[in-house]
């Protein structure tokens, strides 16, 4: 599925848009994104199942430049080490071009750890974790991104991108916050969790109603909701929006589903 709004800056397909509850329907989190200009690919998380996705999206593993990662859940980087297994020991494949990482100290250690306990998952081609905190900018080529701590259980990072002449926004997971807002501010693109429905809100996630209410205060112009657990995957989509809707948010709302592309 690809929407076309006239000349874009990136495209983006969704890899997985539901929760760590398993779905054949609905993968944990992950978005393959495409920046035009750029001409690289990355990943927003690679939770499990994202390569297999992958595949299906007919893009592939082997050409991933970039990999921003928000916190340490499996269901945000479950696949990190089937990745850097992939890249170290396809038959007949040998990755010269670098991998950089994005994430905080604790997706370092992450990182660390597996390798230290897995010394074979030490990659043989150049890889760069760079260290990413709050509110400082950090240059990609001829973009650039910025990061704001969310309201969830363990340290997480909201995602803030210019790319081209767009604003694209990954708030991860996480619970209504004036952060997560200040985040999201005209966005152009903004993806939200939208984890349970409006009346049976849970700390640390978003409800279906308070993803509207982000995306209404922060003004933004798209919203597309996800990381759906069973609750709200079980209702139907008209559910889903009208109770988003219920925040007053006027703007356009997509209601995530693996394998949708966008066009930003």
């Amino acid at each position: 599925m690809i929407e076309k709004k006239g000349s874009f800056s990136l495209r983006v397909i969704v890899l997985g848009s539901g929760s760590c509850v398993p779905s054949f329907q609905r993968y944990p989190a992950s978005y393959f994104f495409f920046p035009t200009d750029l001409k690289e690919n990355w990943l927003i998380d690679i939770g499990e199942g994202a390569l297999f996705r992958l595949k299906e999206a007919e893009e592939s593993y082997k050409e991933i430049d970039r990999i921003f990662i928000s916190h340490t859940h499996p269901d945000h980087i479950g696949a990190l080490v089937p990745l850097l297994l992939a890249l170290n020991y396809t038959p007949g494949f040998k990755r010269k071009k670098p991998l950089f990482i994005y994430g905080s100290e604790d997706v370092r250690e992450y990182l660390r750890m597996n390798q230290d306990f897995a010394p074979y998952l030490k990659c043989n081609f150049p890889l760069e974790f760079i260290s990413v905190s709050q509110d400082k900018e950090v240059k990609v080529r001829n973009s650039s991104f910025m990061t704001k701590k969310m309201k969830h259980f363990d340290p997480t990072l909201g995602y803030r991108w210019n790319i081209g002449n767009r604003i694209v926004v990954y708030g991860a997971d996480g619970g209504f916050s004036e952060e997560l807002i200040q985040l999201s501010e005209d966005a152009d693109f903004l993806i939200l969790e939208s984890s349970y429905p409006k009346d049976k809100p849970i700390p640390g996630h978003l409800t279906t109603l308070e993803a509207g209410e982000v995306a209404r205060k922060a003004g933004a112009k798209r919203l597309m909701l996800t990381h759906f657990y069973p609750g709200v995957a079980e209702m139907s989509e008209e559910e889903i929006k009208t109770q988003a809707r219920s925040s007053g948010y006027e703007g356009e709302i997509i209601l995530a589903k693996d394998l949708m592309a966008l066009e930003i």
